[in-house]
């Protein structure tokens, strides 16, 4: 994970404090507004209660006034103004009679003399008690009434503080428990705020470690709310995303049949070991193919080919584990041997720290040979035909890839080998890239239409005569150099070349052929069909459509199909080659006696001709076992009807031999290499006693 999206996902710090204050200062929000309503409500009770005290006395001094008019005694009523009207709370003191003239008022200014004014024309106005707040005091008027009728007013102006109580000096020891239960209760809220909130910062730790390192340990919350059922929500999906990514892992980086480590683990694995050892020597790669292995896979279902490779994978993990305590004499200390599945046919196992090329060498001969030998599996007897190629690191690759593919490449060069093991080299490397170089050149040829069908003679052994031919394919390049078929035959088998080169010489072939039927100088052509040509559903078709287009007899044309490729499906082969039968085209096995023939398999296959392999031919000179092989085969030929072509003969004694035999065709050396169709066609003319002058003068034109 990236620094940047580390930091993105980090907690914020102090949120505990933060918490802690916003609680604290709504506390003392809390009690300031608290006192602040307490004041305001004492205040207002202070001034309903001087409204009440100064009504009375206002009521009071009505009634006295009123007694005293009523007495007509002005002089007392005078004289309890001026005593009243002295009082340090009294601003001023003034009676009104009916009209609203005055009586008796005391000294006052201005403002003072219209609030009371008002006042009292209020009162007379109204008949009812009156009071106004004003020019810094409260004015209070009651009407004086006798008989029922309002005779005058009676009005006094009190201070604006004339009895209040004081709400300070009476709230006072609430407001200091007030302020001793703030003070004390500010840290206790902050202290168990830090508290509750403490599960929070547990929660934000946590996901701060899955967000740096990608797991974190379980968490442990027990508080019983809320912060518990997020710690256990939070403990359930972590257990879930690390059983998904673990689940991906294996996905990833695990074989799913066999469980072992495959194509991607591996290399991460051998990547990893030539970084941390670089030049002091990572290990070695070897590189098993089990040739056999696709085949068996497709015989068998699904089921049973799953089990089938974990049985292959536990015996090339055993022998994986034995191997390396034998050949490394591995201490403890060392790290194992780690066999993996590359691809369907292919296991790899990965020999680190150090590990001499002899070393390597006889650890994959082991492997090899341990899995090489027969599987028994539900009652069958089973081998695979390994291949073993190795290859060491950093010697022959600083990356993976190129060691394996290097491993690889000394597979190829292991199938012929006796051992089924190499080792790499650079010679290989440089082979393999003359390979893709001579590829590259194959595909231009046959665009450009280089390769040519050179015709082998055929001896009649009745006869004695060329009556047929054995088309060859051979590549001549501009400059007219030939390349020999062994540089370019296994190149395109491999490339997939073979089948549009086959094609090719086939079509060359029948054109040629019916060229010389023409001519009045017939003989049947041989053309070998290569295993990818005869895998095509449409081989039948594409056959007659040639023969049909070269305006060749059906009779004139053998095709020669190996043995091996006849008995990988004998089933197949015969529904492949039954419309070719009976359009009258000839059919033989060639390369008999190097397969694995079943003689009740080849008696019910339509095949006209037996060829016997050269190799046999040759080894007549010195191997009596070779010559017992070409008279069983000559022998059986007899009893199945079918005629036989020796070819490879280049010996006089050996065409004695064969002929004694009832062999009915030869060919080889002693009768002529394979010649361009312009020479073969001359051999034809000169057999007939023909002009070959007038012939190839004739050919010119």
């Amino acid at each position: 994970m990236s620094e940047t999206s580390v930091i993105g996902l980090r907690r914020p710090k102090g949120l505990a404090a933060r918490a802690a204050l916003f609680t604290c200062v709504l506390l003392i929000v809390t009690a300031v507004l608290s006192a602040a309503t307490v004041m305001f409500g004492a205040l207002r009770e202070s001034a309903h209660h001087q409204l009440n005290v100064t009504r009375g006395l206002a009521v009071h001094l009505s009634n006295i006034s009123g007694d005293m008019l009523a007495a007509g005694d002005m002089q007392s009523l005078a004289v309890m103004a001026q005593q009243t009207a002295a009082r340090t709370e009294v601003l001023r003191l003034a009676i009104y009679d009916g009209d609203g003239a005055v009586i008796v008022q005391s000294e006052g200014n201005a403002a003072e003399s219209a609030v009371t004014l008002r006042v009292a024309r209020r009162v007379l106005r109204e008949s009812a008690l009156s009071h106004e707040r004003a020019a810094g005091g409260l004015a209070i008027g009651a009407p004086i009434v006798r008989e029922g009728r309002v005779v005058g007013v009676a009005l006094i102006m009190w201070d604006d503080m004339a009895y209040r109580f004081e709400a300070l000096p009476a709230l006072a020891p609430f407001l200091l428990i007030l302020a001793c239960l703030v003070l004390g209760g500010v840290p206790i809220t902050a202290h168990f705020v830090r508290r509750a909130v403490a599960p929070l910062d547990t929660l934000s730790a946590f996901a701060e470690r899955i967000a740096e390192n990608g797991e974190a340990e379980p968490i442990d919350l027990r508080t019983g709310d809320e912060f518990e059922t997020l710690a256990t929500a939070f403990n359930k999906m972590i257990g879930r995303l690390n059983a998904s990514m673990k689940q991906i892992q294996e996905i990833a980086f695990v074989d799913p049949v066999t469980r072992l480590p495959n194509h991607d683990r591996f290399v991460r694995e051998v990547d990893y070991a030539i970084m941390q050892r670089g030049e002091q020597g990572a290990g070695a790669v070897a590189v098993f193919e089990l040739q056999r292995l696709p085949k068996l896979l497709q015989t068998l279902d699904q089921d049973a080919a799953r089990d089938f490779l974990r049985v292959v994978a536990e015996r090339f993990v055993a022998s994986t584990r034995t191997v390396d305590r034998v050949v490394r004499l591995r201490s403890k200390e060392q790290q194992q041997a780690m066999p993996a599945r590359l691809s369907a046919a292919e296991f790899a196992v990965f020999v680190p720290e150090g590990v001499s090329q002899s070393d390597a060498a006889r650890f994959g001969q082991h492997l090899n040979a341990a899995l090489n030998q027969t599987f028994e599996w539900r009652g069958h007897k089973l081998t695979l035909g390994a291949c073993c190629g190795v290859a060491l690191a950093p010697r022959d690759g600083r990356e993976a890839e190129t060691v394996i593919r290097h491993a690889r490449m000394a597979i190829s060069a292991a199938q012929s080998s006796p051992a089924r093991i190499k080792v790499f080299t650079q010679s290989l490397d440089r082979e393999a890239v003359a390979r893709v170089t001579l590829e590259r050149e194959m595909r231009g040829a046959l665009e450009r239409n280089e390769f040519r069908a050179y015709f082998q003679p055929k001896i009649n052994v009745a006869t004695g005569k060329v009556e047929g031919c054995e088309a060859l394919a051979r590549w001549i390049r501009p400059d007219r150099t030939i390349i020999s078929p062994g540089r370019f035959i296994p190149v395109a088998e491999e490339s997939g070349l073979i089948g549009a080169l086959s094609d090719a010489i086939m079509r060359e072939a029948c054109w040629k052929a019916a060229a010389w039927s023409r001519s009045g100088h017939p003989a049947k052509v041989a053309v070998n069909v290569s295993a990818l040509q005869f895998r095509s559903d449409r081989f039948a078709d594409q056959v007659l459509r040639v023969v049909q287009h070269a305006g060749l007899a059906p009779s004139q044309l053998e095709l020669e199909i190996t043995e091996s490729v006849v008995m990988q499906d004998p089933d197949r082969a015969l529904r492949v080659i039954h419309p070719l039968k009976e359009a009258g085209i000839r059919l033989a096995i060639d390369d008999f006696g190097c397969g694995h023939s079943s003689l009740a398999t080849l008696s019910k296959l339509p095949f006209d001709v037996i060829k016997i392999d050269q190799q046999f031919i040759r080894a007549l000179e010195k191997d009596a076992n070779a010559a017992a092989i070409v008279e069983m085969i000559l022998a059986l030929s007899r009893t199945l009807n079918m005629e036989v072509v020796a070819e490879g003969v280049e010996r006089r004694e050996d065409m004695e031999f064969v002929a004694s035999r009832g062999c009915h065709w030869v060919q080889g050396f002693l009768f002529g290499a394979a010649m361009p169709a312009a020479e073969f066609a001359q051999m034809l003319r000169r057999q007939a006693g023909d002009d070959i002058d007038a012939e190839d003068a004739e050919d010119a034109a």
